[in-house]
């Protein structure tokens, strides 16, 4: 089944008690969001910190989605991919049964991710000591 329009899209980390690590995913979002054009962009954190994948895609209708789709911001397909997301978007269909929830797969082996790596080497080799 399609995904109705419009469309929230929840960016997701892993959650930190540092302010400044969780404030990091915000400003990736406000980068997502330019690069996307998308309108409905939130925010969530898997634990520790706030706001959680529920309270993002309470967000989301709030602000009009019909549809959702939870992109992890994380490299792997560990346990926290696996079992922990799925379990808290399978809670969050029950509770909005009306939306379409959809989970993203995290980055993963992707050349894109390779280029970025390969742009940090190469920086850091050019660096003047």
């Amino acid at each position: 089944k399609g995904l109705q329009a419009p469309i929230g899209v929840v960016l997701v980390d892993h959650g930190s008690r540092k302010k400044e690590s969780n404030d990091m995913l915000v400003e990736f979002s406000k980068l997502y969001q330019k690069v996307s054009k998308r309108d409905i962009v939130e925010v969530a954190h898997m634990e520790i910190a706030t706001p959680t994948i529920p309270q993002a895609i309470g967000l989301c209708v709030s602000r009009g989605a019909r549809s959702v789709v939870i992109a992890p911001y994380f490299l792997s397909n560990g346990r926290h991919i696996q079992s922990d997301i799925p379990a808290i978007v399978e809670d969050a269909r029950t509770q909005y049964p009306e939306l379409t929830i959809r989970l993203a797969a995290p980055m993963g082996i992707d050349e894109q991710i390779a280029r970025v790596i390969e742009d940090r080497v190469k920086t850091e080799i050019h660096k003047e000591e």
